[in-house]
Formats: structure tokens, sequence, C-alpha cells
């Protein structure tokens, strides 16, 4: 669900889920706040994640929640919402740095990600129709897979790039 703000329509709904999938990542709110992660305590931090609450983390809290998701081996999942928002997608350094590793390592995340993906709209058309609650719980696979696909597509357009030069 996106909010319209003088005008224009915001995915904020999209914004609130990411912040929600990073805490979880974390094993929650109490989790991280144990962890010293970040300056904020638990109740704020769940409350960034409320839809119908108007606070965000600040650009802080957001980075150091973020950051600790992705060294635990997690996905950047607000930066994901974020780009995809603006109309781009977030990949990593080394999907354009090392593309043969990047082809070699993302087959298996890719295959993976689609299977979710499909498995879980295959599951949702049982009935004819996907509802709202349905398509919302596939965002993240779907956001996973196009990410992991984007990587594999990034490497492709360097091995070429780099064939081009050889």
């Amino acid at each position: 669900m996106n909010v319209e703000d003088r005008g224009r329509t915001l995915p904020f709904s999209q914004f609130k889920a990411a912040w929600r999938e990073l805490l979880n990542a974390l094993g929650g709110g109490t989790a991280v706040d144990r962890a010293g992660i970040t300056r904020v305590g638990p109740a704020l931090l769940s409350r960034y994640g409320l839809v119908h609450e108007t606070a965000y983390p600040p650009a802080d809290v957001l980075y150091e929640v973020e950051a600790a998701t992705v060294a635990a081996g997690g996905a950047p999942a607000f930066l994901h919402a974020y780009a995809d928002a603006l109309g781009y997608v977030a990949i990593p350094k080394e999907a354009i740095d090392q593309p043969l590793q990047t082809l070699h390592d993302g087959a298996a995340p890719v295959m993976r990600d689609v299977g979710e993906l499909l498995f879980k709209m295959g599951v949702a058309m049982r009935d004819g129709a996907v509802s709202a609650v349905e398509a919302e719980d596939m965002i993240p696979e779907a956001r996973d897979a196009c990410m992991e696909t984007h990587k594999v597509l990034e490497g492709l357009k360097a091995r070429a790039r780099k064939g081009r030069r050889a």
C-alpha cells in the first residue's frame, strides 16, 4: 500500500516491510538492543516497522541495523526497497568486480529464490486468485529473486565486456 503525500505516491509500506525483514534477520528489536547494534531501544525499533506509524528510523540507525544484517549474512532489505522505489536495483560490488565468480556463485541462489517464489505463487493461486496478503507475503521472495538474477545479469555483462577487451 502506498501513501499519497502532496500528490505523490510514496512506497512507505515497502519500507516498513523491509525494516521488519531487517529486524527479523537479527532476531527482533530486543535482540538488536541487547547486541548494542544501535542507539535506539527495542520499542522504538519495533515501532519503525508498524505500517500505521509515521515514524521511520533515522539514517544512522537504519545504516547500523542494515550493516549488522549484511554482516550476519542477510540481505540489505531496506536498500533494495529504496532502490526499487526509485526504479533501480542495488547489487553487491563483487558482481561487477569479479564477474566469473559472481556467475558461478549466482546460479544456486537464483534457482533457490525463483523456486521459493514459484512455490509460493503456486500455493497462492490454488484457489484461482492471489489475495493481498498472499501478494504481500511473496514480495520478499520476488525481491530476492530479482536481486540474485540481477547479480547474474551484471556478471554476464561484465564478462562480456572483459571478453571484448581480451
